[in-house]
C-alpha cells in the first residue's frame, strides 16, 4: 500500500534500492534508535521530553531528527495540544507492537545473558527502575531512596548519586543532592545491579558478596523487592509493550535541572 500523499522516505538514511518486504520494512524500522523511539510510544509516552527520558543518550536534535523521519515515514503523527504537539503512533506504527515485543523477547534470550562494559549505563538503569515502580502499590506513598553506585563508567562519574522520591502515584529521579532524608540507602556495583534488576543474577547472593547493601531498614527493603518481582532464583524479566495504546502517562524531569538529563555521551 503507498504512502499516504505528502508522505515520503526521502529522508531516511538508509534505503537498499528493491522491492524484498523485508528490506522496505527495515529501511524505516531498523535505522538506529528507531525501535527505542517506537517502545517510548508503545508504552504512552507523547512529550518530546517524555520520550527524550526514555533515552536519555540521545541527544535532542537527534531525537527531533528521528521523529521527524518518523513522521515522514507515516509511522507517528505530530497532534496539536494547546500551544505545543504531542507525538503519536499511527495505525501504521500502531501495527508494529507484535515486532516490537518479539525483539524484546529475542534480546532477553539471545543478547541481554551477554552483556559487558560497554552496556553499563546508570542512567538508563535509573529511568528503568523508576518505569518498574511506576503504578506498583507494595512501596509507602511517600519513600525516598538513595542509590549509590560503585564501577561507573568514567563518562558518568558524576552520576553515581541518585535519589528516587516517591509522592502518592508520582516518582521523581534526582541525580544531586537536594537535602531530602533518605528513607533507605543502596550501595550497588553497576554491572550486578542491573543484572539482579533483569533477572540474570540473584539478589541474596549479591548481598552475601557484598556488591549490593541495603540500609537498616528491613521492612523497606521488603516492599522495594517485592515492588521489582524479585524472586530467589531469578527470573528473566521480559519487557514487553502493551498490545493496546496505554492511556497517556506523563514522565517528570529530573528534579535539578528544567532541561532532559544528558550525560556526555552523543549518539550517532
Amino acid at each position: 500500500m503507498p504512502l499516504p500523499p505528502g508522505i515520503s522516505i526521502a529522508a531516511m538514511d538508509m534505503r537498499y534500492g528493491i522491492f524484498c518486504p523485508v528490506a522496505k520494512a527495515a529501511e524505516v524500522v531498523a535505522g538506529r534508535w528507531t525501535p527505542l523511539i517506537l517502545t517510548e510510544l508503545m508504552k504512552g509516552s507523547e512529550r518530546f521530553s517524555d520520550i527524550q527520558s526514555g533515552v536519555p543518550l540521545m541527544s535532542r536534535s537527534l531525537l527531533a531528527r528521528r521523529l521527524k523521519e518518523m513522521e515522514l515515514s507515516n509511522l507517528i503523527e505530530r497532534v496539536p495540544q494547546g500551544r505545543s504537539h504531542v507525538y503519536r503512533l499511527t495505525e501504521c506504527g500502531n501495527a508494529l507492537r507484535p515486532l516490537i515485543n518479539q525483539l524484546a523477547e529475542w534480546g532477553s534470550t539471545w543478547r541481554l545473558p551477554y552483556l559487558d562494559e560497554r552496556d553499563r549505563n546508570v542512567s538508563y538503569l535509573m529511568y528503568s527502575l523508576r518505569a518498574f515502580l511506576l503504578g506498583r502499590t507494595e512501596l509507602p506513598a511517600k519513600a525516598v531512596l538513595h542509590f549509590e553506585f560503585s564501577n561507573v563508567p568514567r563518562r558518568d562519574h558524576k552520576l553515581r548519586n541518585w535519589w528516587l522520591i516517591k509522592r502518592d502515584q508520582d516518582i521523581d529521579l534526582c541525580y544531586t543532592d537536594m537535602g531530602f532524608e533518605a528513607d533507605l540507602q543502596i550501595r550497588a556495583d553497576l554491572d550486578m545491579m542491573t543484572r539482579v534488576v533483569i533477572g540474570l543474577a540473584s539478589l541474596q547472593k549479591a548481598r552475601l558478596a557484598g556488591d549490593v547493601v541495603f540500609s537498616d531498614n528491613p521492612r523497606l527493603v521488603s516492599r522495594l523487592i517485592a515492588a521489582l518481582d524479585l524472586v530467589e532464583p531469578p527470573q528473566m524479566r521480559l519487557l514487553r509493550v502493551p498490545a493496546e495504546p496505554p492511556s497517556p502517562i506523563v514522565t517528570p524531569l529530573p528534579l535539578n535541572t528544567k532541561k532532559p538529563l544528558k550525560t556526555t555521551i552523543r549518539a550517532a
